[in-house]
C-alpha cells in the first residue's frame, strides 16, 4: 500500500463532515417546522417523551395557538447535543492527553 493511499483519521473525519453537510442541504429545510408527531418520529422518540422535554425546557420549540412546533434544526441541534461519545473515543481522547 503506497503512502498516499493511506487517509489519516483527521482526513475521513473531514470527509464525513463534508459528506454530512452536502446531504443536509440537499435533502431537508433547514428552517422547517414539524408538528409533534412529525417531530417525534424526526428523532426516534414518543411524543410523551417529545412533551416531557419541552415541558423541562430541554428542547427548543414555538408555540403556534395550542400547538407545538419544531424547527428541524433546533431538533438536529438537540440530537447533537445529546450524543454520548464511544468508549473508544473516550480513551483515544485520554490517549491524546497522555504524557508518554
Amino acid at each position: 500500500m503506497d503512502i498516499e493511499e493511506i487517509a489519516t483519521k483527521k482526513d475521513l473525519l473531514d470527509m464525513e463532515r463534508r459528506i454530512i453537510q452536502a446531504l443536509s442541504k440537499k435533502s431537508i429545510d433547514q428552517n422547517q417546522t414539524l408538528d409533534i408527531d412529525e417531530a417525534a418520529k424526526y428523532i426516534h422518540a414518543k411524543r410523551s417523551t417529545l412533551y416531557k422535554l419541552t415541558a423541562n425546557n430541554e428542547i427548543s420549540f414555538s408555540k403556534v395557538g395550542k400547538k407545538n412546533v419544531f424547527k428541524i434544526k433546533d431538533l438536529d441541534k438537540f440530537l447533537i447535543t445529546r450524543r454520548k461519545a464511544s468508549n473508544d473515543e473516550i480513551t483515544e481522547t485520554a490517549n491524546s492527553f497522555s504524557l508518554y
